[in-house]
């Protein structure tokens, strides 16, 4: 797989054999994370749950060109976003 930067930060994976998810491709601890109505695949430092709390933080509106009162869309499913912290790591 081609690496890919991260929207936010434009950094690519970082070590570049890092390990990969086998079902998204992207390297261990990278999100795709949908913010209005758009995709972003993001690094572990910039998708981290903090940068939604309480709405999408200024850094990433001013990064990935969002409006003010963007909101972030998570899956219902336990692991997709504000649930995260409550699930096991593999």
């Amino acid at each position: 797989m081609t690496d890919k930067a991260c929207d936010a930060c434009k950094l690519p994976p970082f070590p570049p054999e890092i390990e990969r998810d086998a079902d998204t491709g992207l390297p261990t601890g990278w999100f795709v994370r949908r913010v209005a109505g758009r995709t972003f695949t993001l690094c572990e430092c910039c998708g981290d749950i903090r940068h939604f709390k309480g709405g999408v933080s200024l850094y990433l509106q001013e990064n990935l060109g969002l409006a003010e009162h963007a909101k972030c869309e998570f899956d219902e499913t336990p692991g997709s976003g504000l649930h995260r912290m409550r699930t096991a790591r593999r």
